[in-house]
């Protein structure tokens, strides 16, 4: 039976989202950096080449499917962060002055880089498993371990106290690297 909350038809087209986003962020990339000088042209056939590399490789289309709701989640997490700055008083101005400013504008971009690492490892590890099939490495005899086991075993893994630890301790570790690199008498 039909009804209009259906959406299963929407998965024959899942593989258009990750053909645009490589489109549009290869393009953007290399329209920011200049490689080849400015000649969008070879921008815009670089960008569709990779684009259509992509659609061949089962992985990274579901590798971006999986990564894309947790980068709507950052952004939509990363508005309210704002919008709450800018209940207790803070202006718009204030927050984009300490963004770019050459004191913390390292520490804010060590930031986005490792939230963005983290949601793409996590997504690579959670498709790799599914696409390797990690169920039938861990079967011994009869007992079998189901997906479900799998994924509460990666996330136990993950948010163990001491990789948590690990995390924190390198992640303190490349503040004060960068900190002290940065460092001006």
């Amino acid at each position: 039976m039909a009804t209009p909350l259906d959406i299963g038809i929407l998965q024959n087209f899942s593989i258009i989202f990750p053909f645009l986003l490589v489109l549009v962020l290869v393009y953007a990339v290399l329209t920011m950096t200049k490689v080849f000088g400015d000649n969008k042209g070879i921008y815009a056939f670089l960008a569709f080449i990779l684009a259509v590399f992509t659609l061949f490789s089962p992985v990274a289309v579901k590798t971006i499917n999986r990564m894309a709701p947790w980068f709507v989640l950052l952004f939509i997490f990363s508005i309210f962060l704002l919008i709450s700055f800018q209940i207790f008083g803070v202006s718009g101005d204030k927050i984009r002055d300490v963004i770019t400013s050459k004191r913390y504008s390292g520490t804010f971009f060590y930031w986005v880089i490792t939230l963005v690492l983290i949601i793409a490892v996590g997504s690579l590890t959670s498709v790799l498993s599914e696409e390797r099939d990690l169920e039938t490495l861990s079967t011994v005899g009869d007992a079998s371990i189901s997906e479900d086991e799998q994924e509460f075993g990666f996330f136990q893994t993950i948010f163990h106290p001491k990789v948590l630890g690990m995390a924190l301790l390198l992640l303190i570790a490349v503040f004060t690297i960068k900190n002290l690199a940065s460092y001006e008498e």
